[in-house]
């Protein structure tokens, strides 16, 4: 394993700044380039020890190793666009980017194809106050296992990396897969919290969240690993709480947001999958059987 000191950083919105912060609390050394050049971040990272070059190429050229935390895909392939030939070439690059897995697997090639030494692609499971604590990790996939061991200290300045191989979308796959858990989490939370609020009452819709949600769905987690040993046998079993019942409670809460004027459409797709699995499977199997339905989508 080697250890890299200079790094270049593509990209200073919230998330590069916090990778910026924490690679110079490490004593990096930092070169930092926006298309917005007077971001007010900029600033605070320069006087934190970081050098701000407006020019792109510079920048890349500044450092063996190069951090990418740019908005989008789109805007990495306008910005690389019109590079200067051979610019990228023998540079270590790690994408940090949010995409898709076939983006990732597209820019893999891309960079392949101009010279580039290493390509890996990440996903950061962090918020930017989260970047460089332990709470922080990420995953890193794209490049054969000693490339990863190249970087990886650098990486864990960051956060814990995890290796998830070298197919540069797997990462992204990930990445996205655990968002897709999170943002299912939040609509079901968020409609529980639009019922819970048409009570009224004195104590704050926080502390009822706090106090009944929070622990109840703590208590749910074991859940999902079971349903996914379900899906892993390919039995389906109900563990305990059998799919026609499960409908029929999301039956009521569908009524009840009805009559209570909550829209419950975040949850009104998933009441028609489980009805599928029923109509289906009948109605003694588990609700892991939706997955089924989900993974046929062509």
């Amino acid at each position: 394993m080697t250890t890299t000191t200079e790094i270049s950083i593509i990209g200073l919105g919230n998330m590069g700044t916090a990778l910026a912060h924490t690679f110079l609390k490490a004593n990096k050394t930092l070169t930092i380039w926006n298309r917005t050049p007077t971001a007010p971040s900029i600033t605070a990272l320069i006087s934190a020890g970081a050098t701000f070059v407006p020019s792109l190429p510079t920048a890349l050229s500044a450092s063996p190793l190069i951090i990418l935390c740019i908005l989008d895909y789109p805007a990495i392939d306008s910005l690389f666009a019109t590079l200067p030939p051979g610019i990228l070439k023998d540079k270590i690059i790690i994408n940090l980017t949010n995409g898709t897995p076939r983006q990732a697997r597209h820019l893999a090639t891309w960079m392949q194809d101009n010279g580039v030494a290493n390509y890996l692609d990440g996903g950061i499971m962090a918020t930017p106050d989260m970047i460089g604590t332990p709470a922080s990790s990420l995953f890193i996939s794209g490049a054969d296992e000693p490339a990863f061991a190249s970087v990886k200290e650098e990486i864990a300045i960051l956060g814990a990396p995890r290796y998830m191989g070298t197919d540069p979308g797997a990462a992204a796959l990930y990445d996205l897969a655990l968002l897709a858990g999170m943002y299912g989490m939040f609509a079901g939370s968020l409609t529980a919290m639009a019922l819970m609020r048409r009570l009224g009452g004195e104590e704050t819709l926080e502390a009822r969240v706090e106090g009944l949600l929070n622990p109840w769905m703590a208590a749910l987690i074991p859940y999902q690993a079971a349903m996914a040993g379900s899906v892993d046998r390919g039995s389906f079993e109900a563990l305990g709480n059998p799919v026609g019942m499960q409908r029929e409670a999301l039956k009521n809460i569908l009524r009840a947001c009805e009559e209570e004027g909550v829209d419950g459409g975040c949850l009104g797709y998933f009441e028609g999958l489980v009805g599928r699995v029923v109509e289906d499977k009948g109605g003694d199997g588990g609700l892991a059987g939706v997955e089924g339905l989900l993974g046929s989508k062509e």
